[in-house]
Protein backbone atom coordinates (compact mmCIF):
# COMPACT_ATOMS: atom_id res chain seq x y z
CA UNK A 1 0.00 0.00 0.00
CA UNK A 2 2.54 2.39 0.86
CA UNK A 3 4.80 1.76 -2.43
CA UNK A 4 1.71 2.16 -4.57
CA UNK A 5 1.21 5.93 -2.53
CA UNK A 6 4.69 6.52 -2.71
CA UNK A 7 4.35 6.26 -6.75
CA UNK A 8 1.31 8.09 -6.64
CA UNK A 9 2.86 11.01 -4.91
CA UNK A 10 5.97 10.93 -7.25
CA UNK A 11 4.00 10.96 -10.61
CA UNK A 12 1.67 13.78 -9.31
CA UNK A 13 5.33 15.99 -8.41
CA UNK A 14 6.64 14.73 -11.85
CA UNK A 15 3.33 16.03 -13.51
CA UNK A 16 2.99 19.46 -11.35
CA UNK A 17 7.24 19.75 -12.67
CA UNK A 18 6.22 19.10 -15.97
CA UNK A 19 3.31 21.82 -15.95
CA UNK A 20 5.49 24.34 -14.64
CA UNK A 21 8.16 23.34 -17.26
CA UNK A 22 5.13 24.16 -20.09
CA UNK A 23 4.00 27.51 -18.44
CA UNK A 24 7.99 28.44 -18.01
CA UNK A 25 8.28 27.45 -22.10
CA UNK A 26 4.94 29.20 -22.99
CA UNK A 27 5.88 32.14 -21.45
CA UNK A 28 9.49 32.32 -22.71
CA UNK A 29 8.24 31.92 -26.28
CA UNK A 30 6.68 35.34 -25.59
CA UNK A 31 9.72 37.01 -24.84
CA UNK A 32 11.86 35.44 -27.76
CA UNK A 33 9.65 37.28 -30.41
CA UNK A 34 9.57 40.90 -28.11
CA UNK A 35 12.30 42.16 -31.07
CA UNK A 36 10.25 41.02 -33.91
CA UNK A 37 7.18 42.03 -32.30
CA UNK A 38 8.10 45.32 -32.18
CA UNK A 39 11.38 45.83 -34.95
CA UNK A 40 11.15 49.89 -34.34
CA UNK A 41 12.61 49.70 -30.71
CA UNK A 42 15.16 47.56 -31.70
CA UNK A 43 17.51 49.13 -34.53
CA UNK A 44 20.32 47.38 -36.06
CA UNK A 45 20.57 44.23 -37.69
CA UNK A 46 17.27 41.99 -37.00
CA UNK A 47 17.78 38.67 -36.88
CA UNK A 48 14.47 36.38 -37.72
CA UNK A 49 15.59 33.08 -34.74
CA UNK A 50 13.05 34.37 -32.70
CA UNK A 51 10.08 32.89 -34.23
CA UNK A 52 11.74 29.38 -34.65
CA UNK A 53 12.67 29.92 -30.94
CA UNK A 54 9.45 30.95 -29.79
CA UNK A 55 8.05 27.69 -31.98
CA UNK A 56 10.63 25.65 -30.57
CA UNK A 57 9.60 26.49 -27.13
CA UNK A 58 5.78 25.98 -27.50
CA UNK A 59 6.08 22.72 -29.11
CA UNK A 60 8.10 21.68 -25.99
CA UNK A 61 5.45 22.89 -23.86
CA UNK A 62 2.82 20.97 -25.57
CA UNK A 63 4.83 17.56 -25.53
CA UNK A 64 5.51 18.39 -21.95
CA UNK A 65 1.50 19.02 -21.10
CA UNK A 66 0.88 15.88 -22.57
CA UNK A 67 3.20 13.64 -20.56
CA UNK A 68 2.07 15.12 -17.76
CA UNK A 69 -1.86 14.79 -18.88
CA UNK A 70 -1.16 11.18 -19.22
CA UNK A 71 0.47 10.69 -16.15
CA UNK A 72 -2.32 12.33 -14.23
CA UNK A 73 -4.90 10.88 -16.79
CA UNK A 74 -7.72 10.47 -14.26
CA UNK A 75 -7.32 14.08 -12.72
CA UNK A 76 -9.99 16.95 -14.37
CA UNK A 77 -7.53 19.53 -13.15
CA UNK A 78 -4.86 17.95 -14.92
CA UNK A 79 -6.85 18.20 -18.22
CA UNK A 80 -7.79 21.78 -17.78
CA UNK A 81 -4.38 23.05 -17.30
CA UNK A 82 -3.17 20.86 -19.86
CA UNK A 83 -6.39 21.99 -22.34
CA UNK A 84 -4.83 25.20 -21.46
CA UNK A 85 -1.89 24.93 -22.32
CA UNK A 86 -2.17 23.95 -25.37
CA UNK A 87 -4.71 26.59 -26.66
CA UNK A 88 -2.19 29.50 -25.27
CA UNK A 89 0.69 27.50 -27.71
CA UNK A 90 -1.83 27.45 -30.53
CA UNK A 91 -2.73 31.47 -29.94
CA UNK A 92 0.79 31.60 -29.81
CA UNK A 93 1.89 29.63 -33.04
CA UNK A 94 -0.95 31.73 -35.31
CA UNK A 95 0.66 34.85 -33.94
CA UNK A 96 4.29 33.91 -34.64
CA UNK A 97 3.32 32.31 -38.04
CA UNK A 98 2.69 35.77 -39.95
CA UNK A 99 6.83 36.09 -39.13
CA UNK A 100 8.33 33.32 -40.92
Amino acid sequence: MTTTRTSSVAKSWGAAALYAVAAFLTLFSFAMTVEADDPAAFPGRQDDDGTFGALLCVGTAVVSAAVAVTALSRRPLSKAVCAAVVLVCVYRVIGVAGQF
